[in-house]
């Protein structure tokens, strides 16, 4: 019951601090909608307000389940990890919501200021947005050479050209063959 109330006060906050998300919901109203966490599944309803309140739902209008692609993906993508999640149920519902996630946009500052003051936080989010901007760029640069390595050095991976030069190869290949398959069958019915 904890985990349910920290997860809907937490998206119910995300919805207040993005303008018009919680607004684009409204007409959803009373529509289910489960959020399937493999672990532990996280069923709410779609409030009046547009915001999500707990409920207990046999069969959801709308489920949203993770896969591993946006866990891999989230720290480091953000809202466009999203794309890689597995949705199913009513599909305005669903466009619905996925326009609202692009949109969510967390206010850390405004978060922060409160506990540590309006310039210890503008920085912490600064200092925290360039952590992970960084941290990005190491893993982009990492995945790179790791490829560049197998491609180039162990050779376990073909270069694109190469396969694209096989491609070709074996297209040529196949019309060959077509071509004299073609003309063995001329010359057996001539001879026949």
């Amino acid at each position: 019951m904890i985990a349910e109330s920290l997860f809907e006060r937490s998206l119910n906050h995300l919805l207040r601090q993005s303008p018009g998300t919680a607004e684009a919901l409204v007409r959803h109203a009373g529509a289910s909608v489960r959020f399937d966490l493999a672990f532990k599944q996280f069923d709410f309803r779609i409030a009046d307000d547009g915001c999500f309140s707990e409920a207990v739902v046999d069969t959801p209008d709308a489920v949203i389940r993770p896969t591993p692609a946006l866990i891999a993906r989230l720290p480091f993508f953000g809202r466009d990890a999203l794309r890689d999640a597995d949705y199913t149920g009513d599909p305005a519902l669903l466009a619905t919501l996925d326009r609202v996630f692009k949109q969510l946009d967390w206010d850390v500052e405004a978060d922060l200021a409160p506990l540590v003051g309006g310039i210890a936080a503008h920085r912490l989010n600064t200092i925290g947005r360039d952590a992970l901007a960084g941290i990005a760029r190491a893993f982009s640069a990492l995945g790179h050479n790791a490829s560049e390595y197998l491609v180039e050095e162990v050779e376990l991976m073909a270069r694109g050209v190469d396969v694209t030069r096989f491609n070709q190869a074996v297209d040529v290949l196949a019309d060959d063959t077509a071509r004299l398959d073609a003309r063995l069958r001329r010359l057996k019915t001539r001879d026949a």
